[in-house]
């Protein structure tokens, strides 16, 4: 008896939790991505910058290569979002009003479709023409790394091995893994949508961190640094996730704002 009432417990806690994830996915609504999603999609905006990103970045290629300090020069590029897109499950997200998990993630990476972004293509195949290895650090989960490789191999990217590709194992700090590129090669450009793939120091995103680094850092944006735009997802929300309150209260009461007298 006693055991009887032990698993009705169980099981009652278990439901419980249940119907309160399902509470919090149903407050949670993907709908805030619509804007953002159909912007990188369908803007041609969005396709300039990313243009305008990679003429900077195959510029610097051609001063790096005629830089005779630089030994062994290699270029390390993030993936998602900075070569290949994958703004189709962001747009399935919407559309079946879900939000993000690994389950569907992995869906999605398995079909290995996502499409080389403007530029990109160009970009990777010009550097590795002239001399400067292409690496790819992303924090794809090492799991993923076949469907990775093939891929980028479908899409046209050079390099698309497992000599060229670092994805996560434990951890999203990608210090270690550009350490490890580090050990031959000189890394003379970075090229990403957050700007965890240029400095761990950006991983703290607590009380304005990041803004802080940028300022300090000023300089090597366009030079060392070529960021690209992802208004979709990235490590800049974390401070305004709140579990006590919805994302989007939560963003609506931290913008600034005007007063209507």
């Amino acid at each position: 008896m006693r055991i009887l009432s032990y698993l009705i417990i169980v099981v009652f806690f278990i439901s419980s939790c249940g119907e309160q994830e399902k509470e919090q996915l149903k407050q949670q609504s993907s709908e805030y991505q619509l804007l953002s999603t159909a912007w990188y999609q369908l803007s041609a905006e969005r396709k300039a910058l990313y243009y305008q990103a990679y003429n900077i970045a195959k510029k610097n290629v051609d001063d790096i290569i005629t830089n005779k300090n630089i030994s062994n020069p290699a270029v390390v590029l993030d993936i998602d979002e900075t070569v290949l897109d994958n703004s189709p499950y962001q747009a399935w997200c919407i559309e079946s009003d879900s939000l993000f998990s690994q389950r569907t993630w992995n869906k999605w990476v398995l079909q290995a479709k996502a499409e080389a972004l403007t530029g990109a293509l160009d970009f990777t195949n010009y550097a590795k023409s002239k001399g400067v290895q292409v690496f790819y650090i992303s924090n794809r989960h090492v799991s993923e790394m076949e469907q990775t490789i093939v891929n980028l191999r479908t899409a046209g990217f050079p390099n698309a091995s497992t000599d060229y590709i670092l994805l996560k194992e434990k951890t999203s700090d990608k210090t270690a893994r550009r350490a490890a590129v580090s050990q031959n090669y000189t890394i003379a450009l970075l090229i990403g949508d957050n700007l965890g793939d240029f400095d761990h120091l950006y991983d703290n995103r607590v009380e304005g961190n990041a803004h802080k680094i940028v300022e300090e850092q000023k300089e090597l944006f366009g030079n060392k640094f070529i960021i690209l735009p992802n208004p979709m997802y990235g490590s800049w929300e974390k401070p305004y996730r709140n579990a006590d309150e919805t994302y989007i209260n939560t963003l609506k009461r931290n913008l600034r704002k005007f007063k209507l007298n």
